[in-house]
């Protein structure tokens, strides 16, 4: 049987059409000093008239103006702002660059391959040794240069060209602790070290409708063959200890992996396409199905956009709800939507507290960042995120991370023209 190929989207297709990557990273750790601030109305920013920075504002450190992108929204991972090492790292289709957390000056930018041109893809998060992976177009638009390098100095650990017959669009990559998972012309595993390949994924027969997602620890895979037995099976690969599930005669497609404590995936039932039922299923740590709840009623408003799921213990999934400015929190041992928040976006978590930022409820006003109760949504205040020209107010529309004591955010104002991008570093610990 012939290598799996990636491609976007859910639903069962020829095993010729690429298959979707979606890579859920975890929740980012922040440490932010203890202190409440509000402003006089709780719309969470000045009002369009106001003038200068309110009382409550947080004390912006630097800002840095940055080139045009031409990525918008969020296509295979671009734009991306990592901050899960010592220094917050940007990238889109102009390169992967580090700033200086306490100046704002650009510290390095990783190599582009000979032959290759602008960033395609990026992995949504480095692993905990700081490696990361890009992936650059290797010409004719066929994106298929991989590059993995070191976050601390931006140096270039190995790259391989993989271009094959497949001419790769949208690509997804992913880093694990040993492991890089790239979706390029079909689906393989490459060592972090070395780039040796570990693994390729095959489909189970030559007639085969495909549907594959994996996140950090784990790969899912459904598939429906009239040339193999049985017709219909789901699989998934622990990616982190290897051990292989597989489920016979489950016919619902994979459309994402949207957590892995516990693993938790979005299920979609096409029977009929008049009544296309999606279900968020939860399996145990060995592999067993557990929760299984269909997303219609409350559930139906939970998107999956840039989901983060909070840890084992709670339970709770942290999601956009409603719109991709939405935010919601999700029970995933009942299945009950407890709280969602409008124009809200999560950024962090702290001391089991939700950080996000919230938006001005009038126009022209700037965001606040609020902590929430992660069962109960109840809201504190922590300080307006003021700039001179407003420019943060679509909290959608932000790359926005958190480090120690920083806050960083791009965004530009909505009436630019020239998308002019400007990443600001906001001082949350004091």
């Amino acid at each position: 049987p012939p290598p799996v190929p990636p491609r976007r989207g859910g639903g069962k297709v020829a095993a010729a059409i690429a298959l979707a990557v979606l890579l859920i990273a975890g929740g980012i750790a922040v440490a932010v000093a203890r202190h409440d601030t509000s402003d006089s109305d709780g719309s969470g920013g000045p009002s369009a008239k106001q003038s200068g920075p309110p009382a409550n504002a947080l004390h912006q450190t630097w800002q840095t103006e940055l080139p045009e992108s031409h990525v918008l929204g969020n296509l295979s991972g671009l734009p991306a702002l990592w901050t899960t090492t010592r220094n917050p790292v940007y990238a889109d289709d102009n390169g992967v660059r580090a700033f200086d957390p306490e100046t704002g000056k650009k510290l390095w930018t990783v190599k582009t391959p000979k032959g290759a041109s602008e960033v395609c893809a990026i992995a949504p998060q480095p692993n905990s040794d700081g490696v990361g992976a890009a992936v650059y177009d290797a010409g004719g638009n066929d994106c298929a240069y991989l590059v993995v390098f070191d976050t601390e100095t931006g140096r270039t650990l190995w790259s391989k060209n993989l271009s094959s017959g497949y001419k790769t669009v949208a690509p997804h990559v992913q880093v694990s602790d040993d492991t890089v998972v790239a979706g390029i012309g079909g689906v393989a595993a490459y060592s972090i070290s070395g780039g040796a390949k570990k693994w390729t994924l095959y489909s189970r027969g030559r007639d085969c409708g495909n549907d594959i997602e994996w996140s950090a620890g784990y790969l899912a895979y459904s598939s429906s063959c009239s040339d193999a037995k049985p017709e219909n099976q789901l699989s998934i690969l622990d990616l982190r200890y290897g051990d292989n599930w597989k489920f016979p005669n489950e016919k619902r497609d994979v459309e994402q992996v949207v957590g892995d404590d516990p693993l938790t995936l979005v299920l979609v039932d096409q029977e009929g396409n008049d009544d296309e039922k999606r279900y968020l299923q939860t399996y145990t740590e060995d592999g067993k199905p557990d929760k299984s709840f269909r997303l219609t009623g409350k559930l139906g408003n939970v998107q999956f956009g840039n989901t983060k799921l909070v840890d084992k213990d709670a339970s709770v999934l942290l999601s956009n709800y409603g719109t991709t400015s939405g935010l919601g929190a999700t029970d995933l041992k009942t299945g009950e939507v407890l709280w969602s928040k409008k124009n809200t976006r999560q950024v962090g978590m702290e001391d089991g507290k939700v950080l996000a930022l919230k938006a001005a409820r009038q126009l022209g006003g700037d965001p606040t960042l609020v902590s929430l109760g992660l069962r109960d949504g109840k809201e504190r205040s922590r300080g307006v995120l003021y700039t001179p020209g407003h420019s943060l107010n679509r909290v959608d529309m932000m790359s926005v991370g958190t480090w120690g004591d920083k806050l960083y955010v791009i965004g530009h104002p909505l009436d630019d023209p020239k998308r002019k991008l400007v990443l600001r570093a906001f001082d949350i610990g004091r």
